[in-house]
């Protein structure tokens, strides 16, 4: 079992880089935060804290923002690096 500091060393791991996807993702499409606000109807707020990795769970959201980008979520569960 992992202690709590790998644990939470692995989920900001994990929050990072679904952020550094969204980000991509958002960039791609030449849109703002408030662009991608206002076509996806998810609060500006939240987008900007998952931009800057304040890690701001929210399945509903997560899955709007998926379907917008006409992506799904896909959750596995891997081993943890021992670099972590």
């Amino acid at each position: 079992m992992l202690n709590k500091q790998i644990r939470k060393k692995a989920l900001k791991q994990t929050f990072n880089e679904l952020s550094s996807q969204i980000i991509t993702l958002r960039r791609n499409k030449n849109l703002s935060i408030t662009d991608l606000s206002a076509l996806s109807k998810i609060p500006d707020f939240w987008l900007e804290a998952l931009e800057s990795k304040s890690f701001p769970f929210n399945i509903g959201y997560l899955t709007q923002l998926a379907s917008f980008y006409d992506k799904r979520i896909k959750i596995e569960l891997v081993d943890v690096e021992e670099n972590i």
